[in-house]
C-alpha cells in the first residue's frame, strides 16, 4: 500500500478507541545499520568498479497499530538522553504536536495531521552525498528509531550508478534481537564451483547500541565502539567469530568482485539463537533459489530437508545434506510454489540464495547471479509467528511498475507450518482483503494489484477452515524479487529482498525509573525508590481474554526491598486502575511465585496494560540492579520473557563494601563499563553536552 495520510484530529482518534491512554513508552529501539560511506567504498566499488556516488539511502518504517508514536533521532548531533527530552533534530511523529515534526509525506504538518495509523508506511528516501558531512542532516546509517508499539523497519541502499540493479536490502532487527557472540557462516574461502563467486567478497558490518562496547574481532584484536558506530571488515574464512561485551547487530554483505550487479545482504542471528529447524518460504523456478546450511560444530551433521518438486506433487521430496564441521552445503533448487523445511539433531544456520541460474561454463553448477540476485536468513521455526508485518514492500523501483511486464517485480512469499488459511489485509485496517488456502510447505506469492506496494500490509494464518480468528498457524515470510516477473536490464526491478521478521501477537517490555531521588543527584543511590513498569500489548487480530496471561516476576531485585501494597494494574481505554493485594503467605509481592492473571481483557490491535511495583534500593557497593520475569500465555502460546537493569552507585564519602566475588553482589567487568557509560552520560546530560554518538565516516 502507499503512504496513508490521516486527516483525523487526535481527539477523534481517541474517541474511536484507537490509542491507549497510557503514556507512550519506547517499546522498541532500532539503529539504522550500514553507513553509506562505508558501503559505497568497501562494497559497491568492490563489486562494481564503475559504481558512482552519491548513495540512495532508504529507510522504511511500517506502522502496526493506530496511535503509535515514533521518535526518529538523527545521529549527527548526538543521541537524546531519553524520549522525554528530545534534541533539536529529533522528530516525534504521531504525538499530535506538529512543533516536533510530522512523518515525511504529511503536508501541511499540523497537530491534527500528526497522527500515525495502522498500515501507514513511512518511507525515507534521500541521496547521501559523499564524503559525508555531519553538518548535513539526512535519513541514513546511524540514526536511531524508537516506537511506542512494535513496527517493521527495512534498510536499503544503492549507488547513483548503476542504480537499483546494484541494490542491497536487509531487515533491521530491534535491539532485543541483537546479541554478543556471532559466528560468520560464509567467507571468501568458499571457492567451490557450486557457489561460483557469490562469496568472493564477504564482509561484515558490526554496529553497537551502547557506548564503550568492546568487540573482539576474528584475529583476536579488540576495538571499542560507541552506540551507533559501525565497524566493517572482510571475512577471509567461514566460521570467523566476533564477540562483544554488550549487544551488537551484525550484517553480512557478499558478492562477486568485479561483477556488474551480483550482491546479497543478510542480517545475522547471534549463535545462541541458532536452531535445529528452519522454514524457507521462497520457491522460484526462474530465480532458482537454494538454501545454504552451515555447520558450526566440530563434528559432521546430517541436515534433512523436504520440498515439493512441483505444485501438482502430493508428497514432498525428501533429501539429506551431509555437512562437515565448519563447512557448508547447498540444497536443490526450490521451485515455484514450494517452500522448504530443514531439520537436524544439532544446531546449524541457514541462508537462502536466489539466482543460482547456470551460466553455461559448468551447466547446472556455476551460479550466474546477475539478474535476480538476493538472499535472506532463514528464521528458526521456534521463532516464527502466526502474523507478519511487511516493512518495505515496493513491487518496483520507486513503486512505479513500467517496462515489459508492467506489474510487481518484487512480491511477498509466505509458507505455513501446516495446512492453513492466509488472511491478507493490504491496508492493515482490521478487515482482510483476501483469503488464500495454503498447504503445508507451499510458497504463496502475494502482491497488491491495486498499487503494487505491500508496505504496511499484515498477513496472518489460522488452521484450515477455522476462520480469521481460529487457532493460529506459524508462518515464514520474505519479500524479494520474483524471477518470473522480471528480465535482464529491467530498471523497474529491485535486485534485493529481505526476510520478513516475525511479528508476535502479544509483546512485553520492562521499564525502570527513579520514583524518589533522595539527594536529587539524578543517579540511583542506596535509599532511592525505583518504579518498575511491565507493559503488555496485544497486536493480534483478536482480544486476549481475562486470565489468558499470567504475569510473573522472578523475585524482587537483590539488595532492594519491596514496598508493600505497591502493585497496581493499569488497563487502557479509560478503565480505572486495579489494586493487586499483597500475598498473605510467602513473599508479599504478588508478582512473585505464581504471578497474577490479567484481570481485564486486552483488546485486539493495540490493547495496552501496565503492571507496576516499587522497591527501595540498599547496599554498600556499586552494582547493577537486575530484574526479570516472564508472561505465561494460554492456548499453548510461547512464554514471553522480559528484563531490565539499572546501575546503583554509592555516593562518594559513603562507606563502601569490599567486592568479595559473591555472584549476587559482585560487579562483573561488563557492569563496571556500564556504570562508566551511565556516569559519563549523566555528566554530559547535566552539562547539556550529550554528544556520545560521534559517528565515524569509516571505521
Amino acid at each position: 500500500m502507499k503512504v496513508l495520510l490521516s486527516t483525523f484530529a487526535l481527539p477523534a482518534i481517541l474517541a474511536l478507541g484507537y490509542a491507549n491512554a497510557l503514556t507512550p513508552k519506547p517499546m522498541q529501539t532500532y539503529y539504522v545499520p550500514l553507513p553509506e560511506s562505508d558501503v559505497f567504498s568497501s562494497t559497491f566499488k568492490v563489486i562494481n568498479s564503475g559504481a558512482r556516488s552519491d548513495v540512495m539511502s532508504v529507510v522504511s518504517v511500517a506502522i502496526s497499530i493506530d496511535g503509535t508514536v515514533v521518535w526518529y533521532d538523527h545521529w549527527e548531533d548526538g543521541y537524546d538522553a531519553s524520549t522525554k527530552s528530545t534534541g533539536p533534530t529529533t522528530k516525534v511523529w504521531g504525538d499530535g504536536d506538529a512543533s516536533n515534526g510530522c512523518a515525511p509525506g504529511v503536508s501541511p504538518c499540523t497537530n491534527q495531521k500528526d497522527v500515525l495509523t495502522a498500515g501507514q508506511s513511512i518511507l525515507m528516501e534521500n541521496w547521501v552525498k559523499l564524503p559525508r558531512q555531519p553538518s548535513v542532516i539526512r535519513y541514513d546509517g546511524g540514526d536511531r528509531i524508537q516506537a511506542s508499539f512494535p513496527i517493521a523497519v527495512t534498510r536499503a541502499e544503492y549507488p547513483n550508478r548503476p542504480g537499483s540493479l546494484l541494490a542491497g536490502g536487509v531487515e533491521v532487527l530491534p535491539t532485543e534481537k541483537w546479541g554478543r557472540d556471532f559466528v560468520i557462516p560464509v567467507g571468501q574461502d568458499i571457492t567451490a564451483r557450486l557457489f561460483s563467486e557469490a562469496f568472493q567478497y564477504t564482509a561484515v558490518y558490526v554496529m553497537a547500541g551502547t557506548d564503550d562496547t568492546m568487540i573482539t574481532l576474528p584475529n583476536g584484536s579488540i576495538i571499542t565502539l560507541n552506540r551507533g558506530e559501525s565497524h566493517q571488515m572482510r571475512i577471509a574464512n567461514m566460521g570467523a567469530k566476533i564477540s562483544a561485551d554488550s549487544d551488537v547487530q551484525v550484517h553480512i554483505l557478499a558478492g562477486d568482485i568485479g561483477s556488474t550487479y551480483e550482491m546479497r545482504w543478510y542480517s545475522l542471528l547471534p549463535e545462541n539463537k541458532w536452531s535445529k529447524e528452519y522454514l524457507s518460504p521462497v520457491g522460484d523456478s526462474t530465480g532458482q533459489p537454494r538454501v545454504i546450511v552451515y555447520n558450526g560444530g566440530t563434528t559432521s551433521i546430517s541436515v534433512n530437508y523436504e520440498y515439493y518438486a512441483s505444485t501438482s506433487s502430493n508428497n514432498p521430496r525428501r533429501r539429506v545434506l551431509q555437512v562437515g564441521p565448519n563447512d557448508i552445503a547447498r540444497s536443490d533448487i526450490i521451485p515455484t510454489g514450494s517452500g522448504a523445511r530443514f531439520t537436524s539433531t544439532k544446531d546449524f544456520f541457514a541462508l537462502s540464495m536466489t539466482d543460482t541460474k547456470a551460466n553455461g561454463r559448468v551447466p547446472g553448477e556455476d551460479t550466474w547471479g546477475q539478474i535476480y540476485d538476493w538472499g535472506f536468513p532463514l528464521v528458526p521455526v521456534n521463532q516464527l509467528s502466526s502474523q507478519v508485518l511487511i516493512g518495505w514492500g515496493y513491487g518496483c523501483t520507486g513503486s512505479v511498475c513500467s517496462g515489459r511486464h508492467g506489474n510487481s517485480r518484487s512480491k511477498v512469499f509466505v509458507s505455513p507450518m501446516e495446512d492453513a488459511d492466509l488472511y491478507v489485509d493490504f491496508d492493515n485496517n482490521g478487515v482482510h482483503n483476501t483469503k488464500i488456502t495454503a498447504r503445508r510447505l507451499s510458497s504463496t506469492k502475494i502482491v497488491d494489484n491495486g498499487d503494487d506496494d505491500m508496505s504496511g500490509a499484515i498477513i496472518w494464518a489460522t488452521k484450515l477452515n477455522s476462520g480469521p480468528l481460529g487457532p493460529p498457524v506459524e508462518i515464514a515470510a520474505a519479500w524479494g524479487q520474483d524471477g518470473s516477473a522480471s528480465y535482464s536490464g529491467d530498471n523497474s526491478a529491485l535486485d534485493l529482498g529481505t526476510v520478513v521478521v516475525p511479528f508476535y501477537t502479544v509483546t512485553v517490555k520492562h521499564f525502570v525509573e527513579m520514583d524518589n531521588d533522595q539527594n536529587n543527584d539524578g543517579v540511583v543511590n542506596p535509599g532511592d525508590t525505583l518504579l518498575y513498569t511491565i507493559r503488555v500489548q496485544n497486536l493480534g487480530q483478536d482480544d486476549v481474554q481475562i486470565n489468558d496471561l499470567d504475569i510473573t516476576n522472578n523475585g524482587v531485585p537483590i539488595l532492594t526491598t519491596y514496598i508493600e501494597d505497591s502493585v497496581w494494574y493499569y488497563p487502557d481505554g479509560g478503565l480505572a486502575p486495579i489494586k493487586i493485594p499483597d500475598n498473605t503467605q510467602g513473599t508479599p509481592n504478588p508478582l512473585d511465585s505464581t504471578g497474577i492473571p490479567n484481570p481485564v481483557k486486552l483488546t485486539k490491535r493495540g490493547g495496552t496494560h501496565d503492571i507496576i511495583f516499587k522497591v527501595v534500593t540498599q547496599g554498600t557497593e556499586d552494582r547493577i540492579i537486575y530484574n526479570d520475569g516472564k508472561i505465561l500465555q494460554a492456548h499453548e502460546r510461547p512464554d514471553l520473557p522480559f528484563d531490565v537493569d539499572i546501575p546503583l552507585l554509592v555516593p562518594a564519602g559513603q562507606p563502601k563494601g569490599t567486592n568479595n566475588d559473591t555472584p549476587d553482589v559482585c560487579i562483573p567487568p561488563g557492569a563496571r563499563r556500564e556504570q562508566r557509560r551511565r556516569r559519563r552520560h549523566l555528566a554530559a546530560q547535566e552539562a547539556n553536552e550529550i554528544k556520545s554518538a560521534t559517528f565515524p565516516l569509516s571505521t
